[in-house]
């Protein structure tokens, strides 16, 4: 799914405001001038507050609130469960369908508090500041600045987090003007049986109606009138108000820079409201003008073969053919530690020796938003809805087709290795080992991530990462693994340990994931918390390889191992982590469908109750 060119939204306002205007002059309601002198001042507002101000408020949340909430998350061990980009996988038309209800309510709802609020209404003064002759289309976006950012910010940074595609904010974005527009034209149309759920001309013409005060004002919709019918504040007579505005509105401000400094010129006396209105309004537009380059800037399209900057103690490589020979060098560390299988590591310092290498491929696996805000020089952006489903088991793995695919669109060529990490959870893993076990397709996992790069003193990038050309790598997949509980299950010995590799709530059953059809656990299953193999809070690495073995060797003792979690995710750890103390891998299985599948089958499962 591409995202929608970035002129999308100024031309899809320039159309709608065409095709209003033409409305207004076939069918106007009131006898009033199109080119009346407040105009100029309402244009000033159509470009500040038109959808604009929300992508640069969806830019400071990627760039800055979602991640550091995200970290919050990772840290806690709570990524899995509290599913981060839960509508990624959705199609389009649910995207846009939950976005535009979703939203809409709750820009409603905030609309009830600023004329309910005295506080609140102050700010809101701005947009019934409209009076009789002023009605129009354009005055749908007279709005004081931080009105705007209330109710931009309840659409972008929801749809951001949840991972709502861009074509989805664009639709609601687009849709929502052309309401707007209409509800606000000089129009008298009501849209017959969809009043009951579009907001209209006329409807929303009471909504500003002089005699009406925070207790009386009406019909609060923004893009739907359905909720002011459920909630019982539609009004619409058959006649139009007598008059529009409020009291006192003859004495508000009529320019966009006094707009933009209310209600400080409230405070002002009368005869100096408008000069030192207009100076309050100049400063906050120049500390909007600031906020613009405060934003990181875009990574370059190609990462350097060196970094600008990192610890001035560290010899990185000089030259790709350094970086290259420091790139065969991989796993050493850890083939030192004791690994049993190094090949499927290494450390952050071999990886910053290696940056620049031309076969060297690395995979960012950690929400959009995150990887925006700072990745490793030259890493690449995979979701996990990138490689798994969502139907008809949530986190299966994708076919192995589907995987070669996905390498492809990331540019990933014959001969390069691969490099994962995310920020110290266990999503890497997961990618590990859908590549390993179902593309049958190599890679490597970055040991603690992005947090164990960043302490180290490591440089990162931040934007969108580089400029990608289609791959040509091939997987060899030369049949399915059982992945569901009917393939697996009579594939497994007798005696199989089974590991449950959720928090001790989820285990227990006191705690029931959220995508899970009930509570519990496999029957006979033990608890291996997945973040028990870490080495603490502060430091995501692996527990060292004497340790690992020291802990995991007592499930080596019956005829194999078979770990679950939620998702296939949390698990993915343990498995690695059995794989890297000696386990024999033909005797460890990863159950792909893990509780979200077997929690929906009619099978036992315990609890501790």
């Amino acid at each position: 799914m591409s995202d929608p060119p970035a002129y999308a939204y100024p031309l899809a306002l320039a159309l709608i405001s065409l095709f209003t205007i033409a409305l207004e002059r076939l069918t106007p309601l009131r006898d009033q001038q199109q080119l009346r002198p407040g105009l100029p001042s309402d244009l000033v507002h159509l470009v500040f507050n038109g959808h604009f101000l929300g992508v640069l408020l969806f830019g400071l949340a990627a760039l800055y609130l979602l991640p550091a909430f995200d970290q919050l998350i990772a840290r806690a061990g709570l990524t899995e469960l509290v599913y981060r980009n839960a509508a990624r996988a959705w199609p389009l038309w649910l995207q846009a369908g939950v976005a535009l209800l979703v939203v809409d309510f709750l820009q409603w709802a905030i609309h009830v508090l600023l004329h309910r609020v005295p506080w609140l209404w102050e700010v809101h003064k701005c947009h019934h500041s409209v009076v009789d002759g002023e009605m129009d289309w354009i005055v749908a976006f007279r709005f004081q600045w931080l009105e705007v950012v209330v109710y931009q910010g309840l659409l972008y940074v929801p749809l951001a987090y949840f991972g709502f595609a861009p074509a989805a904010a664009l639709f609601h974005a687009v849709f929502g003007t052309l309401i707007g527009h209409l509800n606000h034209a000089n129009l008298g149309w009501d849209y017959g049986p969809l009043r009951y759920l579009l907001n209209n001309p006329r409807m929303h013409l009471w909504h500003h109606d002089y005699e009406a005060d925070g207790a009386s004002t009406v019909n609060f919709g923004i893009i739907f009138s359905c909720w002011d019918y459920l909630f019982g504040t539609a009004r619409v007579p058959d006649h139009p108000p007598a008059r529009l505005g409020f009291p006192g509105v003859e004495d508000f401000p009529r320019d966009f820079l006094s707009h933009c400094a209310w209600p400080l010129p409230r405070l002002l006396p009368a005869s100096a409201r408008r000069p030192l209105g207009m100076a309050c309004g100049v400063s906050l537009l120049l500390l909007a003008g600031a906020a613009l380059r405060w934003p990181p800037q875009a990574a370059p399209e190609v990462a350097a073969s060196q970094p600008t900057a990192g610890r001035g103690d560290f010899a990185y490589s000089q030259s790709p053919a350094q970086a290259a020979a420091a790139q065969a060098g991989f796993g050493g560390e850890a083939r030192a530690r004791g690994s049993a299988h190094p090949e499927d590591t290494l450390s952050v310092d071999e990886l910053a020796r290696a940056l620049g290498s031309p076969r060297l491929v690395l995979l960012d696996v950690r929400p959009a938003a995150r990887f925006a805000g700072g990745h490793l020089p030259g890493a690449r952006s995979v979701q996990r809805s990138d490689f798994s489903q969502a139907q008809p088991v949530r986190g299966l793995t994708r076919a192995a087709a589907e995987l070669e695919a996905l390498l492809r669109r990331l540019g990933v060529r014959r001969g390069d290795e691969l490099v994962l990490y995310g920020d110290g959870g266990p999503e890497p893993y997961r990618l590990w080992w859908s590549l390993r076990w179902v593309a049958r397709f190599p890679a490597r996992v970055l040991d603690g991530g992005l947090e164990t790069w960043k302490a180290a003193g490591h440089p990162l990038e931040t934007g969108p990462g580089p400029r990608l050309e289609p791959g040509d790598v091939a997987v060899q997949a030369p049949e399915p693994p059982p992945l569901r509980w009917s393939e697996l299950s009579p594939r497994l010995p007798s005696d199989v340990i089974w590991v449950d590799a959720r928090s001790p709530e989820e285990f227990s059953g006191r705690e029931q994931h959220r995508h899970a059809a009930r509570p519990g656990r496999l029957p006979g299953a033990r608890n291996l918390p997945w973040d028990s193999l870490l080495r603490g809070e502060e430091d995501r690495r692996l527990l060292p390889p004497p340790e690992l073995r020291e802990r995991l060797s007592p499930l080596a003792q019956g005829g194999g191992v078979a770990i679950y979690c939620q998702t296939g995710t949390r698990s993915s750890l343990v498995y690695f982590a059995l794989r890297q103390a000696g386990i024999q891998p033909e005797r460890v299985w990863n159950y792909d469908g893990s509780w979200a599948e077997y929690s929906q089958l009619a099978l036992p499962a315990e609890t501790c109750e």
